[in-house]
């Protein structure tokens, strides 16, 4: 019996050996991407990508770099992907909605978010999921909900001012969050979680999303984790790792939030007990937007709205809290460029907002160079960092090449940022290259993709722009920043986790506040 066990064991040993040897050779040698340039061990494995970006914590974007340094300006990255490194054909990678354009479901599973617009694969399907959010994130209705942002900045301003007063150190990022996380909350559920009212400006938030992000690498390789980590006992999992325990406990919250709407709304996820948030609020809310809107009933599901939920969460905090970050960083350590932009806000006005008329924002996006510090700081941030592979249903030709209908291809966003000619001196901030290249008849909008391009561009870009102008001007006009504690090392993107992050064992980014008036944006 035991040597009959031990035969069928060996046969299976061999078996598994002799597919993975057939696999590998398949995939030099017959596979569609077979011709195309790269590592050898790329080609033949993802286990090359999972040592760069799960062991080597997130520095894949740099070895694909390195590989175009050697290899040319397309190169074939993993067994299924290329990647081109050509600030010219970036736009026919992320087209618009004209050429169709479908996500690779093997990437976006880190997500966690199967049917979140975002998250959804199909270029049809995901045209139908995005028409619903437009709504409520076109520029017209980014204007109507000035007041909105208007008011948490205020609060924040406040928050500031008192941290000033005791002659108080903040964390800045964290407290940046706080502000983006509470106006994306508020705004797609009626009422916000008010990280702004805690002491701490309810930092554990921040942790939990950056945690939930620097797991990605892994669940790409190996997506059965997720389900794993989700049947786990919650006590269990707490000593397993308290930041997912957190993040699960995070998820519960937007499954709260997003079933109360649907019950509200005479969903038939409602329970007895549940009350309806304050309609005042829920009535202007992104959700109840999508509740109202001409979508399938099967799109207005519980579940389907839940992962929109945490979509709009997780893409509305960190992302603009960080370009937040990053400008008051390069602008207030720049004597130069915050005494140009002060001159620039000197008749900043106040105006109601909320209507269009009188707006404040508006105002704001006529001042060219705080628009030149805004678009410079977006350029640093770069949004995603690494890649977002698309896949074209038809061949694409890249100049002597032929990529084959269904393959994933993608860019860098950090790469172009980083390209020498477009952006000279790229590691440089300077706002005023935007000026200068506008004047010399070479616009640099085109070039700037921190939210993508094409028919799936973030949906939240205005609202995202809209905190830019209105926080950067508010912020910078009334307060000082010293930094304390704070270096290069916890700013300079050093790992791609979807979203830049830096060196490992930042502690963030902390400074002294120093309140010159206490009159701005009153």
């Amino acid at each position: 019996m035991a040597a009959s066990t031990a035969g069928i064991m060996l046969l299976l040993l061999l078996g598994g050996i002799a597919y993975f040897l057939l696999l590998v050779a398949y995939r030099l040698c017959l596979h569609p991407l077979a011709g195309f340039p790269g590592p050898k061990l790329a080609a033949a494995s993802s286990w090359y990508e999972f040592y760069h970006d799960v062991i080597g914590r997130g520095v894949f974007c740099w070895e694909i770099k390195r590989m175009h340094d050697r290899y040319g300006p397309i190169v074939r990255i993993n067994p299924d992907e290329l990647h081109i490194l050509d600030t010219s054909f970036y736009e026919e990678i992320y087209a618009p909605a004209s050429k169709k354009r479908d996500k690779y479901a093997d990437y976006v599973v880190f997500l966690g978010v199967p049917t979140g617009a975002f998250a959804t694969c199909p270029h049809d399907h995901h045209r139908v999921r995005r028409k619903a959010l437009n709504v409520s994130f076109s520029k017209r209705a980014i204007y109507e909900a000035e007041g909105l942002v208007r008011n948490k900045v205020r609060l924040l301003c406040a928050r500031l001012g008192g941290i000033a007063r005791a002659d108080g150190v903040v964390r800045l990022d964290a407290a940046l969050f706080a502000l983006a996380n509470d106006i994306i909350t508020e705004y797609s559920f009626g009422e916000g979680y008010d990280c702004l009212g805690k002491d701490d400006f309810q930092a554990d938030f921040k942790g939990v999303l950056l945690t939930a992000v620097e797991a990605g690498a892994f669940i790409r390789q190996f997506p059965w984790a997720v389900g794993v980590v989700k049947a786990m006992p919650p006590a269990v999992l707490r000593r397993v790792s308290a930041a997912f325990a957190s993040l699960l406990q995070w998820e519960a919250i937007v499954d709260k939030r997003v079933r109360t709407l649907v019950a509200a709304h005479g969903g038939d996820e409602k329970k007895k007990g549940e009350e309806p948030p304050p309609p005042a609020a829920a009535d202007r809310c992104v959700f109840t937007t999508l509740l109202n809107s001409d979508l399938p009933a099967a799109e207005k599901s519980y579940q389907r709205l839940s992962d929109e939920g945490k979509s709009l969460m997780g893409a509305g905090s960190e992302t603009t809290s960080w370009t937040l970050t990053l400008l008051l960083w390069y602008v207030a350590r720049d004597a130069r460029i915050l005494s140009r932009l002060r001159e620039e806000l000197r008749d900043m006005p106040g105006g109601d907002g909320g209507d269009g008329g009188g707006s404040l924002l508006k105002w704001l996006e006529q001042r060219r160079y705080l628009s030149a510090v805004v678009n410079e700081a977006l350029r640093f941030d770069h949004g995603a960092i690494g890649r977002l592979p698309r896949i074209a249903r038809e061949p694409l030709r890249y100049r002597d090449w032929v990529v084959p209908a269904g393959t994933p291809l993608s860019s860098t966003n950090y790469w172009v940022h980083m390209d020498e000619s477009i952006f000279p001196d790229p590691h440089r901030f300077s706002p005023e290259r935007w000026l200068d290249a506008e004047r010399a008849g070479f616009p640099l909008q085109k070039y700037l993709v921190s939210f993508s391009k094409g028919s799936r561009q973030c949906v939240g870009q205005n609202l995202a722009t809209a905190e830019l102008y209105l926080t950067a001007a508010a912020l910078l006009a009334r307060f000082d920043f010293e930094f304390v504690d704070t270096t290069e090392r916890d700013v300079l993107p050093a790992r791609d986790c979807f979203i830049p992050r830096p060196v490992v064992g930042s502690r963030g980014v902390y400074a002294k506040v120093v309140d010159r008036d206490g009159s701005a944006l009153q």
